[in-house]
């Protein structure tokens, strides 16, 4: 309810009599309004994250469709039509957290590259200072001024490898932050799976642990507890997958087995008449899957993680078939890859940008987006040899999932 918010604006332009019969009308308005959605909940707690100043800057047409986006939830909410403001929610949740993954890439690109830099510079350095060391020795000999500057050369060359071990160890970390993000994504998509067999239903404790466990493993990343928000993404991915484990049989009970394998015929024959995809089907872990992949050169230039003006077409087809009624029931991953090349985090970073504008751009042809989840594997899944070029080529590329029993 919003009572004391409309009653403090009212007191500062009414006189107290047309007050209270305004903080009466409101009142008794306030308490038709229904339980305001967790959606609409989720995306205000989003709005206050410490990183969303950062995203603004970043990219601050998202945030403005976020925050136009919350404002439309909250009164849609107030107006009593829920399914439009857990939409309206749903989509200012999808504008932050792209404006976030967009900041978020370039806070690691830029440590990365200052990391590196200064690791180049100071080897660099070290070999220059070695051979002037070298230089000197054999120029003077045994003589004491000799010794004197091997002393100082000595010195400055250990302070030199203390910098170069500095440098490593900033490296360390950011490998340990990436590997970190990789271990909350393999959780995310633990209990997303869970939720494809309705684990919540059938298997409510645990759904319920795992769910609490990821958003502990969530925040102990956000606070730079790498190793504790490690330990934690494990003990989620294992609870989510016991939940998994614990649903199956109930949800096989309400699930026609024979009957979704039949529509994912349909779906593979389907997908293979799109133009341009690499089309397979493989088993992961207790679900099947239709794989469509996208070439990266398809829908980016470089190493860009917007979709080149032109170039989404290629999505249209894929977007009618997720939206094909004979599929709704299978959820879909949106999964970005890249080559091993570089470094991890930086790959990392690229491959879940190069996702989420996918997953965007299939929200804006129509797509539910509670169908949906993003993620990025970096260079962790090749599709090819990444010892050549073409090979690498094949390892850059975005996934359309298809998951089903």
């Amino acid at each position: 309810m919003k009572t004391s918010v409309i009653g403090r604006t009212a007191m500062s332009i009414v006189p107290r009599a047309t007050l209270l019969a305004f903080l009466v009308t409101a009142l008794a308005a306030g308490c038709a309004t229904p339980p305001k959605p967790r959606e609409l909940d989720a995306l205000e707690r989003l709005r206050a994250d410490v990183n969303i100043p950062a995203a603004r800057k970043r990219a601050p047409d998202l945030c403005k469709k976020a925050d136009k986006a919350l404002a439309e939830s909250t009164k849609r909410w107030q107006s009593n039509d829920l399914n439009e403001s857990v939409n309206s929610a749903l989509m200012g949740q999808i504008f932050f957290r792209h404006a976030l993954a967009l900041a978020d890439q370039d806070k690691s690109n830029a440590r990365i590259a200052q990391a590196e830099d200064d690791l180049a510079a100071t080897e660099d350095k070290l070999k220059e200072v070695q051979k002037d060391l070298a230089d000197e020795n054999e120029k003077i000999g045994l003589l004491n001024k000799a010794a004197q500057k091997n002393e100082e050369m000595k010195a400055l060359e250990a302070q030199l490898a203390a910098d170069k071990k500095s440098n490593e160890e900033k490296l360390a970390q950011e490998k340990l932050r990436a590997e970190t993000a990789e271990k909350i994504s393999e959780a995310e998509l633990a209990v997303k799976t869970a939720d494809t067999l309705d684990a919540e239903k059938y298997a409510a404790e645990l759904y319920k642990s795992a769910a609490q466990i990821l958003a502990k493993a969530q925040s102990e990343f956000q606070a730079g507890q790498m190793l504790q928000a490690q330990a934690s993404a494990g003990i989620a991915k294992k609870t989510a997958d016991d939940a998994a484990a614990a649903a199956k049989p109930s949800y096989d009970k309400d699930t026609v087995a024979s009957e979704n394998r039949k529509k994912a015929d349909g779906l593979f024959s389907a997908a293979l008449k799109i133009p341009g995809v690499k089309v397979t089907r493989d088993v992961k872990g207790s679900l099947q899957r239709v794989v469509v992949g996208v070439p990266a050169d398809l829908l980016f230039v470089k190493r860009q993680t917007v979709i080149a003006p032109g170039k989404d077409s290629i999505l249209d087809p894929v977007a009618e078939l997720i939206k094909n009624p004979e599929y709704k029931g299978f959820p879909v991953q949106v999964i970005g890859h890249t080559d091993s090349r570089g470094a991890a985090s930086a790959n990392l970073a690229l491959s879940a940008a190069r996702a989420q504008s996918v997953y965007n751009a299939l929200v804006t042809r129509g797509v539910d987006v509670r169908r949906m989840m993003a993620s990025g594997q970096g260079g962790a899944e090749p599709a090819a040899d990444g010892r050549t070029a073409a090979g690498r080529a094949s390892n850059h590329r975005v996934e359309v999932v298809f998951l089903y029993q």
